[in-house]
């Protein structure tokens, strides 16, 4: 399989504005379509994202949940409708209001104790505090670091960088001594994450106490380099560069060639799960600002992990097969276990596998992955999005891998299918320049309507398809902000020649249409079926 392994090119380019131009597919739309429907549910509304652990300790627990939801969006928008800031930004600000709810980071009252699993010498327990970010719990706040950062260069918008935006309120009913407010923001939050990276010796900072995983200190990187875009900062370089010395000395491959899961810090040893997780969420994530050696890994490291259909669907070895194929090979016999229909699935190792994937361009992989899940993961629709339900039990009578966490079905699977070879690689790298921000974009629509495409280039102007979110027709106002309003435009519907800014309606088709300039912007007032396309050329 090494051999003969093809990965997509990172696009660039011409290409990567092909992925724009062709728009939103049914499925991509509807991921889409699920995440704002999670993200606008009532605050303490938490339908479809609950999980079989109570304390919010386990890989699906809602900041993963809202985090991941929060990239997908940011993949969907840099590499897919680029030119429709709104479709995106108001979700992602109920994604951050959200992850500072109580729900979300209030486990860490308990976690920060410590314990016995975590610290195998521990004889007593710490003294808790409330504060999430402060120390440790880099499994929360390098999410929220990278999300806030990732906001800005999204959106070009600096709220979460200011005095106080970051804050967490502590206020139960019947405990305490009265509330409590943790204040914080972009810059402070990057400066705690910082410091103790450097007291690590760039190791990393504890998620749970004396615990380091590899995977939860690749987000802070983002946090990083969106700092350095926004700020002027030169963070990213030495922390990555620091990151990666420090891992050459300790090594964080065991022998079997796979990622370990977290280092004891006070024992010094490391934990591995034996899962797909320690691999494919780890490169994933790592890709963004280390592909060459999450690249060299992949063929290797993949091969033990996916089980192939002769339907073409792909999905998992359970951890079990794969040890036996491993001691196998290394005996030079045949395995003594294919199938092992006792292992119980309990983590997202199906949407980990997905995403990494996804990253690092295994086109055929990822499809198979994608058509397993429909095939066998009992998709559903509500309300226009596209989720896959909770599932706890691990096979069908057939030996198909059924599973289904909450993470992997609301969002995991959605950043799968929206992502490009290499997307979040130039997230990192190249996301929005300040150019992009003085194109012509679709800045509001009310109400809210379904956009398919929305792609500006100088040579065919603004393209955008949207639709209506109803059975019939919407009546809708859209508003197409950095229009200069000396320059001359014609606005095309689904071909036609509808509306100029030297005449009123010249067919047919714009006769629905109300188009005004206000300043900078240009509102239209249109009724939308199913779907229209709209090009508007600027002269």
């Amino acid at each position: 399989m090494t051999d003969t392994l093809t990965l997509a090119a990172p696009p660039a380019g011409q290409a990567q504005l092909d992925y724009a131009t062709s728009g939103l597919d049914d499925l991509q739309l509807a991921h889409l379509r699920h995440i704002e429907n999670l993200a606008g549910q009532a605050d303490g509304d938490w339908s479809h994202m609950g999980n079989a652990d109570p304390g919010q300790e386990w890989l699906d627990s809602y900041r993963y949940q809202l985090a991941m939801a929060a990239y997908t969006l940011g993949l969907a928008h840099l590499h897919r409708l680029p030119a429709a800031p709104c479709v995106f930004k108001p979700v992602y600000e109920s994604l951050m209001r959200k992850m500072l709810r109580r729900d979300v980071w209030g486990y860490w009252k308990d976690t920060s104790q410590s314990g016995k699993f975590i610290n195998p010498d521990l004889t007593e327990l710490r003294s808790p505090w409330i504060d999430p970010v402060v120390k440790e719990n880099i499994m929360y706040s390098g999410h929220l670091h990278a999300m806030a950062g990732l906001y800005a260069v999204l959106f070009n918008d600096d709220r979460y960088a200011q005095p106080g935006a970051l804050s967490f309120t502590h206020a139960p009913i019947f405990w305490g001594m009265g509330p409590q407010k943790f204040e914080y923001d972009f810059q402070k939050l990057n400066d705690v994450i910082y410091w103790q990276m450097v007291e690590s010796g760039w190791l990393g900072v504890p998620c749970e106490p004396n615990c380091v995983f590899l995977i939860c200190n690749q987000y802070p990187m983002l946090g990083f380099r969106f700092h350095d875009l926004r700020h002027g900062s030169a963070i990213a370089e030495e922390a990555t560069a620091a990151y990666k010395d420090a891992w050459a000395r300790k090594g964080m491959l065991g022998k079997d060639g796979h990622f370990y899961y977290f280092w004891r810090v006070q024992q010094d040893n490391f934990f591995s799960v034996g899962r797909a997780s320690s691999d494919a969420w780890l490169g994933a994530a790592m890709h963004a600002w280390n592909p060459e050696y999450v690249r060299a890994q992949y063929p290797r490291q993949s091969a033990e992990w996916f089980k192939r259909s002769e339907d073409g669907s792909v999905s998992l070895h359970a951890p079990t097969v794969a040890q036996a194929a491993r001691v196998a090979a290394a005996e030079g016999g045949t395995p003594a276990l294919l199938q092992d229909t006792a292992y119980r699935w309990t983590a997202p190792e199906f949407g980990y596998a997905a995403m990494w994937a996804s990253e690092l361009g295994d086109q055929e992989v990822l499809q198979g992955l994608l058509a397993h899940a429909d095939r066998y993961m009992q998709p559903a629709m509500e309300k226009g999005g596209l989720y896959y339900p909770r599932q706890d039990a691990s096979w069908d009578g057939d030996g198909n891998m059924i599973y289904m966490d909450p993470l992997t079905g609301n969002t995991l699977l959605a950043y799968a299918r929206l992502n490009v070879p290499g997307g979040l690689m130039q997230l990192y790298r190249t996301p929005f320049d300040a150019s992009h921000f003085m194109r012509p974009a679709l800045t509001d629509m009310q109400p809210r309507v379904d956009v398919r495409r929305a792609v500006y280039s100088e040579e065919q102007g603004l393209l955008l398809t949207v639709g209506s979110r109803s059975p019939g027709p919407t009546r809708t106002r859209l508003t197409i902000g950095n229009v200069p309003a000396a320059r001359a435009w014609s606005l095309w519907r689904d071909g036609v020649l509808a509306v100029t800014s030297r005449a009123a309606a010249v067919a047919a088709a714009g006769g629905d249409m109300v188009v005004e300039q206000r300043g900078d912007q240009l509102m239209i007032e249109c009724t939308l079926p199913d779907a229209s396309e709209l090009r508007i050329q600027w002269e």
